[in-house]
C-alpha cells in the first residue's frame, strides 16, 4: 500500500509541475477540460481518485503524454 501512495503523490507532483511549467493556473486549466478547478486542486492535493480516462484528458490539455506524468525524474 505505501508503494502505491508514493506512485500517486509524485504523479500528483507532476501534474502540478508540468502545469506550472505551461503556465496555467488551476483555474485556466480547468477550463481547457471543462471541469471544475476545485477538482484540479483536489486532484494535486491528492484529496481525489482519477481515472485513466481523466489522466488522459488532462494531459492532452496539458499537451504531454500521459506517460509523461509518470515520469517521476523532474
Amino acid at each position: 500500500m505505501e508503494k502505491n501512495f508514493d506512485i500517486e503523490k509524485r504523479f500528483w507532483a507532476k501534474l502540478a509541475y508540468v502545469r506550472k511549467q505551461r503556465k496555467l493556473s488551476q483555474m485556466k486549466l480547468a477550463e481547457i477540460v471543462d471541469m471544475n478547478f476545485n477538482y484540479i486542486g483536489q486532484i494535486e492535493r491528492g484529496e481525489a481518485n482519477v481515472t485513466i480516462k481523466t489522466m488522459r484528458v488532462l494531459a492532452n490539455a496539458l499537451d504531454v503524454e500521459l506517460k509523461t506524468l509518470f515520469d517521476f525524474s523532474f
